[in-house]
């Protein structure tokens, strides 16, 4: 997998760019996704639309980069508000929609 320099990411704004498109590709895929994948991790490609679904965020990422090398993909953990939490049960409570 090829590291990505620090000086070659997005800045804020590009970033948050980026997250608003991949949330919208992922918006039609998610009740889907929630009750066949739930838990599981999702990278999307802004840039192509396509994605890849994995057990963990790292072999998420690394299939993106193996479909797409250079690829900047945006990870999303498929039934939660956020990828990692401290502490707790997470965003979600721990409970399916």
């Amino acid at each position: 997998m090829e590291a990505i320099a620090v000086q070659n990411l997005p800045s804020k704004e590009g970033r948050a760019r980026i997250g608003i498109m991949a949330r919208a590709i992922y918006k039609p895929l998610r009740e889907k996704l929630e009750k066949e994948r739930w838990g599981e991790y999702i990278a999307i490609n802004v840039d192509t639309g396509d994605y890849v679904v994995a057990a963990n965020q790292e072999e998420a990422t690394r299939l993106m980069h193996v479909k797409y090398p250079g690829a900047l993909p945006f990870v999303i953990r498929i039934g939660y508000r956020a990828v990692y939490h401290f502490g707790g049960t997470g965003l979600n409570d721990g409970k399916r929609p």
